[in-house]
């Protein structure tokens, strides 16, 4: 670690004169799966050579302004601790790199981070005055929740998607495959009923949308946003199951009307 760090320094001081001042600036490796099923694996480092790693759902170069972008001769480093953390959670990823510098604002969702505590408490400070929670996050994803999180990392659990970005956790569900052509559309407007019936009982979920990201070509029944930190607060697969078990008999009753 010690030579990415001169590293860092050298590649920080050699574009300062380029770099705004009243941003802040830091060197990063990140390391992500090419199969994007395992969150990324980050390091930063800034111009006095202080670090701090995250686990989070999000390449920086997705939620902040990539700079100058570069290439690190030896990564394995780096690489060997994202395979080792995986493995963690029996988990099998094929690493990808990436270096450059990032600018303020930092916005790393973390769900772990650890490193020069100054540094990492003195952006803690920064979000908590903004009334941000990226690299806080952390502070609100126990153990339990990691685990789940990593399990369902951007996966299908039978007919619901799970899309972590930022500090949400988008939740999409599915229209079932084996439903009709001709019903798909009955079923979608009922899931947008039921949804708002739903977002009305918990307060802190919100309406989303299918993202072009979560490469999902289904039709979708319903998609909701949470907070990463809130994710075991519902119980998504029993919701599901209700709003097909309710889509089902209203559409039934539907095809029964005589006219």
């Amino acid at each position: 670690m010690k030579e990415l760090i001169e590293f860092a320094k050298n590649y920080l001081n050699k574009y300062k004169n380029l770099l705004a001042d009243e941003f802040q600036h830091f060197f990063f490796g990140s390391v992500y799966d090419s199969e994007d099923k395992f969150p990324v694996y980050c390091v930063f480092i800034d111009e006095d050579g202080r670090v701090f790693e995250t686990v989070g759902p999000d390449k920086p170069g997705k939620v902040m302004s990539v700079l100058y972008p570069t290439y690190y001769n030896d990564s394995e480093i780096l690489v060997k601790k994202y395979t080792e953390l995986s493995r963690q959670y029996n988990k099998i990823v094929q690493p990808n790199v990436m270096f450059g510098i990032v600018q303020s604002p930092f916005k790393i969702a973390s769900y772990r981070v650890w490193g020069q505590e100054r540094l990492i408490k003195k952006l803690m400070f920064s979000e908590k005055l903004k009334g941000e929670e990226y690299i806080s996050l952390h502070q609100n994803i126990t153990d339990k929740k990691l685990k789940f999180i990593i399990e369902h990392y951007k996966q299908w659990d039978e007919d619901i998607f799970y899309f972590p970005y930022l500090n949400d956790i988008h939740v999409l569900f599915k229209v079932p495959e084996h439903i009709n052509n001709s019903e798909v559309s009955l079923y979608i407007e009922i899931g947008r009923i039921l949804k708002e019936k739903v977002l009305r009982k918990y307060d802190f979920l919100k309406n989303s949308y299918k993202l072009p990201e979560m490469k999902v070509k289904a039709p979708a029944l319903a998609v909701f946003k949470v907070p990463a930190g809130r994710i075991l607060d519902i119980d998504f697969n029993s919701i599901y199951n209700q709003f097909i078990k309710k889509a089902a008999k209203i559409v039934e009753q539907i095809n029964e009307l005589e006219i």
